[in-house]
């Protein structure tokens, strides 16, 4: 079955410089004014990084641009994809002076518009000025600043010794699990530690009255058999863990009342797969496993690695000779 397709055209005129100017001026405002008198401003300006990336979206999406103004404007859109409040005031303030050099060079773009919206050629973008003080390398940042990391976090990854974003990158795993080979449902037995890949048929959430607890009772089914699954005191789970939804499971498996014929998985680790999910961190792979502290986990780790990764793997220098 072919889909149709929604085509998005866009001018391919030359956008007028008066009109760049305009959008110039409005989208520098609030950067110029964070940077006035020393960054004087810098907490008072908020939701800066959204309304930049925005505005850059809104302006590449309206119509081409020559590859030297697209270049210039998708560099100043990168400096904005992070959240203000997680950076540092000397990565704010070393973001903003780059942000004002690359607004400097669109801005001599449009009072050179025979040269700049006609020639391929990148607009030349000088670094400011380096200066120590107001930058540090992506691996010497805290560790608080890093995604879902925040101040009741970073004590507990203080207590593993984690301070920044090296520490965390440098703290290996202590074992490894082969979680990649999934055991059809049929064939499993008491007593083995497996993987099982299945389909949410029935899923019920309990409360109990005499005490503070709540138990998530999903049954997980693929084409060779039935498996129940139950989740003690994780309420999140029960929006997570709908009829329909396909799960990867890894646990023990424990024989019920009636032994073999009503067996139930008690749970270690989940995942939830699908067209539009990520690749599996937790289940379905060899998983690597980290020390843990109270209130930190093994999976929070994973978590974190990875995002880590993510973000700064890109920017990470090969030293090994190749």
């Amino acid at each position: 079955m072919i889909r149709s397709a929604t085509v998005i055209r866009r001018s391919s005129e030359p956008n007028p410089p008066e009109q760049f100017q305009q959008w110039l001026d409005r989208v520098a405002r609030p950067i110029e004014f964070a940077t006035r008198d020393a960054f004087a401003h810098l907490y008072t300006v908020k939701n800066l990084n959204r309304f930049v990336s925005s505005q850059v979206m809104q302006a590449l999406s309206s119509r081409v641009y020559p590859r030297a103004i697209e270049a210039a404007l998708l560099q100043l859109r990168a400096l904005f994809l992070e959240d203000q409040q997680r950076l540092p005031a000397e990565s704010q303030q070393r973001r903003l002076q780059e942000a004002m050099v690359i607004l400097g060079a669109l801005r001599k773009a449009v009072h050179d518009p025979a040269r700049a919206w006609q020639e391929p050629e990148p607009i030349a973008v000088c670094e400011p000025a380096k200066n120590d003080t107001l930058l540090h390398a992506w691996w010497e940042q805290p560790i608080r600043f890093a995604k879902g990391v925040g101040p009741k976090r970073t004590a507990l990854l203080q207590r593993l010794g984690i301070e920044t974003v090296e520490d965390a990158l440098w703290t290996l795993p202590w074992r490894y699990e082969d979680r990649s080979i999934m055991t059809p449902i049929g064939q499993l037995v008491p007593g083995v530690q497996a993987s099982i890949c299945g389909t949410i048929v029935r899923s019920e959430a309990k409360r109990a009255r005499s005490r503070r607890l709540t138990i998530l009772d999903i049954v997980v089914e693929d084409n060779t058999g039935r498996l129940q699954a139950v989740f003690f005191n994780q309420p999140f789970l029960e929006s997570l863990f709908t009829v329909g939804t396909s799960v990867m499971l890894t646990g023990r498996m424990v024989a019920g009342a009636q032994g073999w014929v009503a067996m139930r998985m008690e749970v270690a680790q989940y995942e939830v797969v699908g067209a539009e999910a990520e690749a599996p961190l937790h289940v379905g792979r060899i998983v690597p496993v980290y020390h843990e502290t109270k209130g930190w986990t093994s999976r929070q780790m994973r978590v974190l690695v990875k995002g880590l990764l993510d973000a700064h793997a890109a920017a990470a220098r090969e030293v090994l000779p190749v």
